[in-house]
């Protein structure tokens, strides 16, 4: 099982049809699941990011603990960038280690909580730039395709 979770829903209908797309694409060579974990909401005026992201982390955790995951990945700009060849490696280098569930998780819009990270196996970057917290969804579900096919060795990557 592998899933990429994320904080919060999205309105943009754009971006929920670009990752269903590719999570579609996906359940032909695994068991794939998009996961949205409700966001947290100040009740009035603005939220104290630090607030948000214990809360969000709470409401993950409680995900997490549920759904059996056994290999956490934080999608982070902290995190390891890889080429797309690299990145197939590494993922066929998960595979083979008998996981049950491997989970990859993007954070809300002030990132993730202390317990969280301390919770991960590794993170993952997406490269030097700094994207919406939205928009990622629909680049690590196509990183995630793009890297299947590679280990397949289907044209997609060409």
């Amino acid at each position: 099982q592998v899933s990429l979770i994320a904080i919060g829903k999205t309105n943009a209908p754009w971006i929920r049809t670009a990752t269903d797309e590719y999570a579609n694409r996906l359940t032909r060579y695994i068991r794939f699941q998009f996961i949205e974990v409700p966001d947290i909401k100040a009740r009035s005026g603005k939220p104290d990011p630090a607030w948000v992201r214990a809360e969000e982390g709470k409401a993950l955790g409680r995900h997490l603990d549920h759904s059996g995951v056994d290999h956490l990945v934080l999608l982070d700009e902290r995190g390891t960038a890889y080429s797309s060849l690299a990145f197939a490696k590494h993922l066929e280098s998960l595979h083979v280690r008998g996981l049950k569930h491997l989970a990859f998780v993007i954070g809300g819009p002030y990132g993730f909580d202390a317990a969280i990270r301390q919770r991960a196996h590794g993170a993952w970057s997406l490269g030097p730039m700094t994207f919406s917290h939205q928009m990622i969804r629909p680049f690590a579900a196509e990183q995630l395709y793009r890297a299947h096919t590679i280990l397949r060795n289907e044209p997609y990557h060409h």
